[in-house]
């Protein structure tokens, strides 16, 4: 028989291991649940991490107003003639390598890679510290974007080379995160990309693809052949806002870009109440699913014109995360089309090859006219993420 003494002290250990078990699963949940939490607010909340401001294209939501384009209609066919969407990270010379410096980062001179063809070189501009050591091909894009927290602005550099310390680039361009990324009118190029966009308008970054449940909460951006040497010539010589340019030979070349698809045309897939699929009948994985609702709500922006239909990232993504993402692609492709009101019709800007790409001829008119908010109007399929929104 066990006397009372005995029994409080049994019962006086138990409870102080039922403390300390209680404690230290405290302890494993806050490890658990904290990084989690504070991912979600730090990046989200970060112009880095979510760039642009409210007016920006790249946070503009489609609406219940907008129209989508038919399979019949030029431009639809012209994008039919794929089957999918590639994604380019920016580890490769096609996406974009982004990083951010602070002011232990020390300021350093990038100067011209080239004596030819170079613009804004040579520049002052902060790095991280240690530098960034990635040395992109001298005949590729080669895109890296440093943000300068002491600064809060972007400095871009196409075709860079960290060339052993001394880096070196093509063209330099710079502006402020919670700016629109993008121009106001014809030639009003921000960033380096035919259509004139900032270099991280639209990217598809691997920390919001990675965190399961986040919305991708904002537009993509894609490039889209325009030269026979790539076997479809889809892209033409249409130019809509947010879009101000074109690619060069485009203004004089009678082979390049004799496709339908317009610089700057928003294409998205449609909610099921505009005839497009139910997400849930797809077969989709959890992150495959939330790039079609990005897709559906945002869009994607064609800014550039390349070899095959592609999608521009930064470089925290695996292989594995990334070909993920381009089988998934597949299972919605054909049902994405064009936003035919994405801007009004007065603002679609129409250019004749020998034009001067400040004064077209083609018409209707000679304006770069911004869509309205949401795309098509209506009530919006999806909020504005812009870290100022609503501000």
């Amino acid at each position: 028989m066990t006397n009372n003494s005995e029994f409080n002290s049994v019962s006086r250990i138990r409870q102080k291991m039922n403390e300390v078990l209680l404690f230290f699963t405290f302890l494993a949940l806050a490890f658990i649940f904290i990084p989690v939490i504070g991912f979600a607010q730090d990046y989200q909340n970060d112009w880095f991490y979510n760039p642009f401001n409210q007016y920006s294209a790249h946070h503009r939501p489609v609406g219940t107003g907008a129209v989508y384009a038919d399979e019949d209609h030029p431009a639809v066919q012209d994008w039919l003639k794929y089957s999918h969407i590639n994604i380019t990270l920016g580890s490769s010379p096609w996406g974009l390598f982004m990083v951010d410096a602070d002011e232990d980062g020390p300021l350093m001179t990038v100067n011209k890679r080239r004596e030819t063809g170079t613009s804004g070189l040579p520049a002052v501009m902060r790095f991280p510290a240690g530098g960034v050591d990635i040395d992109f091909p001298p005949d590729r894009d080669g895109n890296m974007a440093v943000y300068d927290r002491t600064i809060d602005v972007f400095n871009h550099l196409r075709v860079y080379s960290w060339n052993e310390g001394n880096p070196v680039a093509v063209q330099f361009r710079s502006y402020e995160g919670n700016s629109v990324g993008h121009g106001s009118r014809l030639g009003d190029r921000i960033g380096t990309s035919a259509s004139g966009v900032a270099a991280p308008f639209g990217i598809l970054r691997g920390w919001e693809v990675r965190k399961e449940g986040h919305p991708i909460g904002h537009a993509l951006q894609m490039v889209l052949p325009r030269t026979l040497d790539h076997t479809t010539n889809t892209l033409g010589r249409e130019v809509w806002w947010p879009a101000v340019s074109m690619d060069g030979s485009a203004y004089t070349n009678p082979s390049h870009n004799t496709g339908n698809i317009p610089y700057g045309s928003l294409w998205a897939i449609p909610p099921v109440s505009k005839g497009g699929p139910d997400l849930d009948k797809l077969g989709l994985t959890e992150k495959g699913k939330r790039l079609a609702e990005c897709i559906r709500d945002y869009g994607i922006y064609v800014v550039d014109g390349g070899g095959q239909p592609t999608l521009r990232a930064d470089q925290d993504f695996s292989q594995e995360l990334r070909n993920e993402l381009r089988s998934e692609i597949r299972k919605f492709y054909n049902y994405i089309r064009l936003v035919e009101n994405s801007v009004p019709e007065e603002g679609k800007v129409i250019f004749n090859v020998g034009d001067d790409p400040l004064q077209p001829t083609g018409g209707p008119n000679k304006q770069i006219i911004p869509g309205e908010f949401p795309a098509g109007g209506g009530t919006p399929l999806a909020p504005n993420t812009a870290i100022d929104a609503g501000k």
